[in-house]
């Protein structure tokens, strides 16, 4: 069995500025480890990927501990990593076979993750990471092409030895539902939690919020502006409390286009003028994660309204701030549990306005330091839980391919 201390993890960056959501899942999982005491600390190769490279992710990630940022292990091939790269996966997808394995520093990890796709190169053995099966739930947010693509590599990765990983079991069970032929493939599920550091609370949060013209007392809605995260549903809740007299402040980061329907923008701007809102929503764009976590800290309330998740980086947030939220019954999110959380039924804008009108009038706008502390405490537990069971994993794979290579032999 494989030690921590000398597990050596590659680790995919995910997402980027399309997909926020993905780097943030890096992010926690690196800062999880980082809060492992030394010994159990496994040491991380970093792989950003070239749509991600110098947009300071290497300045980011190389400053926590035992994380190091992927490179050529010779000098001589430093200005051709890329090049590498790229060439790499294409004789991996045409021969499923690597034209090299000692070329970079993760070529000496022993297991990597979140591979996200078949047909990775390099030796180390692959975990598997589907973040949800969104496509399957909500087709009609997806075009054929993509469907038709998003099945066929599913197939091609469920096809090939390797752990899944699942952040939730209401994934898990999607999983076996949409695709059972794969019912004895290795599962295990994974949610992960926030990690915040100690500069994430030494912020000035009155000023930082003042910076971007927000009120004292808002509510506060973190969700890239996508057809299926709710904003429709937000909007709508908050022109029949207007009807009514009530004026509540919304507050919106994100990316505020969909890739999927660059209609959606439109629709949302409509809503937002039909209900006499736009003085009302404060739409930031995206923020720098520094001072999206200030936001967080000044909201009086957080409000998650989507249709579907894998396991909301929204409710971990709130849940490691120590702040109260308002949640759309989904499945995923009854399964996070946030004890501070008020539940109204999904795509209900009536019922969202009842609910947010009644905490309304109890709520106040943070930082609110006792809440915080104790956020922050139960955070870090369920880190480190996390990491741990990450490591978990990751040594179960190193297990199962050293048990697979000895049957060779």
């Amino acid at each position: 069995m494989v030690q921590e201390a000398s597990l050596k993890v590659l680790i995919y960056l995910t997402g980027g500025i399309h997909w926020m959501g993905g780097v943030q899942y890096t992010r926690n999982l690196l800062r999880a480890l980082a809060l492992l005491p030394e010994h159990e600390r496994p040491e991380i190769i970093l792989q950003i990927g070239r749509k991600n490279a110098n947009q300071g992710f290497e300045e980011e990630f190389s400053s926590l501990p035992n994380v190091v940022i992927d490179r050529p292990l010779h000098g001589r091939y430093k200005l051709a990593y890329r090049a590498l790269n790229v060439l790499r996966r294409l004789v991996r997808r045409a021969v499923r076979r690597d034209i090299s394995n000692n070329v970079l520093l993760s070529d000496q990890c022993a297991v990597a993750f979140p591979a996200k796709g078949p047909n990775l190169p390099g030796p180390a053995s692959k975990v598997y990471w589907v973040p949800d099966f969104q496509y399957k739930h909500y087709p009609e947010y997806f075009s054929d092409d993509e469907r038709q693509k998003r099945d066929a590599m599913y197939e091609r990765m469920f096809n090939e030895e390797g752990i899944l990983v699942l952040s939730s079991n209401a994934v898990k069970a999607d999983f076996y539902r949409f695709f059972p032929t794969y019912a004895g493939k290795d599962v295990r599920v994974l949610p992960f939690a926030t990690t915040l550091e100690d500069s994430d609370y030494a912020a000035d949060v009155p000023r930082v919020c003042s910076s971007y013209g927000l009120p004292e007392k808002f509510v506060y809605l973190p969700n890239q502006m996508w057809q299926h995260k709710g904003f429709d549903t937000a909007f709508q809740a908050l022109g029949i409390l207007r009807q009514q007299g009530i004026s509540i402040p919304l507050v919106c980061t994100g990316s505020a286009g969909d890739y999927r329907n660059s209609a959606h923008g439109q629709v949302l701007k409509n809503l937002l003028e039909v209900n006499r809102l736009t003085e009302q929503v404060y739409q930031l764009g995206l923020l720098p994660r520094h001072a999206q976590i200030q936001v967080f800290r000044r909201a009086a309330l957080v409000l998650q309204p989507s249709r579907f998740e894998g396991w909301s980086t929204t409710v971990e947030d709130a849940r490691a701030l120590g702040k109260p939220i308002i949640l759309s019954d989904i499945e995923v999110h009854r399964e996070q549990s946030h004890p501070q959380a008020r539940l109204f039924e999904v795509g209900n804008p009536q019922h969202l306005a009842d609910v947010l009108a009644d905490a309304w009038t109890t709520a106040c706008a943070g930082p609110d330091s006792a809440a915080e502390h104790a956020g922050r405490l139960a955070g870090n537990e369920r880190s480190l839980a996390y990491a741990r069971q990450f490591l978990e994993i990751m040594r179960a794979a190193v297990a199962t391919r050293q048990t697979a290579d000895a049957r060779l032999f």
